[in-house]
């Protein structure tokens, strides 16, 4: 995801090298490389199930996808399997896509569960437990240039390889500039430029720094989802203590008096702790206000040509679940909007419907805009996609029932669920988000049973 216009990749915002040798105990092919957040998380591994020696490579679920696979030859499993202790039946180097993200899976598949121990523990003493999982004589090495734990989570998770959690509440450490007015086609550069400064410093970046922050006009507040929208109450804290805060609407305001600067730009660090469910949905049912299906600056509902497209889109629809549904798949990548261009772009529902693409901002932008023209209460949310990067989506009213998160830059084909933190939304479309550095996000508590 990049950084979506002061994000930190926003929706994708991945960078393609060719041809990359990953460190790996195995050989590995060619893989692409995506800079993503830095991301704190360990699990222990190990279980045995049913269903020995299975392929966790078929029916892959949505998000999922296996680039290439090669299966490695009876003389080269035997050295292995002599190098790791254990014997080896069948083993493969496949490369897959896990939610826009490449990662190296080594499936080996030993002669016993014996063999699988042995040679489980024998890559433990190489790889972090993250990146070592077994599940009966399945044994599984993640590697790949700048993977880190939270993809390697989300991939075990995705093929089953450990049972998915039902909720999970996350801990973002994050530093967010305060930003009382954006530029959105320049947030996402202007973090780049902050992580290559931050990286090397030189002279040219400095400039060119200075030059996307003339862009931006800088205060001392800074707005966050409101803590009770969430299934489970967000905690928010802060380094800098906030003098005065204030709830409105969707969101908590929060003012410091003196905020910490980074050269000349004022920012503040947040910890935030963030619950997250397998639904994406919140079960409060209070009527929404009126103005949540109304035109902003940033969503012409108003406009004639935005009207008669929702009312196309929505024809012999009747409730907010049907026409967001409807609205969701005239949205799917491919079909009347590709995903691409500008990284973290944000053009506007207008442009982006007139040029036909766009990013997960310029997705949810028309998301948002055709709901509330087709009469469907609906707010523009943002945080992280864990394992990828940051990211933007959107939560429409279902009648009697509460919010319903969704992801609009898939078309709803990829569910809202545990993966999803929110911690900004909006209800106008004003959402300045600039991260000085790549947030750093654990997992603090995972649950299965509610």
């Amino acid at each position: 995801m990049g950084v979506h216009a002061g994000h930190a990749q926003i929706c994708g915002n991945w960078k393609a090298i060719d041809s990359v040798r990953a460190s790996s105990s195995f050989p590995l092919m060619p893989i692409r490389r995506m800079v993503s957040g830095s991301v704190c998380v360990l699990f222990a591994l190990g279980f045995a199930v049913t269903a020995a020696g299975e392929d966790i490579l078929q029916n892959l679920p949505v998000g999922v996808y296996l680039q290439k696979r090669t299966e490695v030859g009876a003389d080269q499993r035997k050295a292995f399997g002599q190098k790791l202790g254990g014997a080896i039946e069948d083993m493969n180097n496949s490369v897959l896509q896990v939610q826009g993200r490449p990662i190296q899976a080594n499936v080996i598949t030993a002669a016993s569960a014996a063999d699988a121990e042995a040679i489980w523990n024998s890559l433990l003493k190489i790889k972090g437990a993250a990146f070592c999982v077994r599940k009966d004589r399945v044994v599984v090495e993640f590697a790949g240039k700048d993977i880190d734990t939270a993809l390697a989570t989300k991939t075990t998770y995705e093929l089953k390889l450990m049972p998915k959690p039902s909720h999970v509440r996350y801990r973002v450490m994050a530093e967010l500039l305060l930003v009382d007015q954006a530029d959105y086609m320049a947030c996402n550069a202007l973090f780049e430029k902050y992580l290559e400064q931050r990286a090397g410093d030189d002279k040219r970046t400095a400039s060119e720094i200075e030059a996307l922050v003339q862009r931006f006009k800088f205060g001392k507040t800074l707005t966050l989802r409101h803590p009770k929208l969430n299934e489970s109450a967000s905690k928010f804290s802060f380094e800098t203590t906030p003098d005065q805060t204030e709830e409105s609407g969707c969101g908590v305001r929060y003012h410091f008096l003196n905020p910490p600067v980074f050269r000349d730009v004022p920012y503040v660090k947040a910890t935030l702790e963030v619950s997250t469910n397998d639904s994406g949905f919140s079960g409060n049912a209070t009527a929404p206000d009126a103005k949540l299906i109304q035109a902003t600056p940033y969503w012409p509902v108003n406009d004639v040509k935005i009207k008669e497209l929702a009312a196309q889109i929505t024809t012999n629809k009747s409730g907010n679940d049907a026409k967001a549904s409807a609205i969701l798949a005239w949205l799917a990548p491919g079909k009347n909007l590709r995903y691409t261009g500008v990284t973290g772009s944000r053009w506007g529902t207008l442009k982006v419907l007139e040029q036909k693409f766009g990013h997960c901002w310029d997705f949810s932008d028309c998301f948002v805009t055709l709901c509330r023209a087709a009469g469907v209460p609906c707010r523009q949310v943002a945080g992280w996609l864990f394992g990828s990067s940051g990211h933007v989506w959107a939560e429409y009213y279902r009648e009697g029932k509460g919010w319903q998160q969704v992801d609009p830059t898939g078309g709803g084909v990829l569910p809202c669920g545990i993966y999803h933190i929110a911690y900004f939304t909006s209800e106008d479309g004003e959402m300045p988000i600039v991260y000085l550095a790549m947030p750093k996000i654990e997992i603090v508590e995972t649950d299965y049973a509610k």
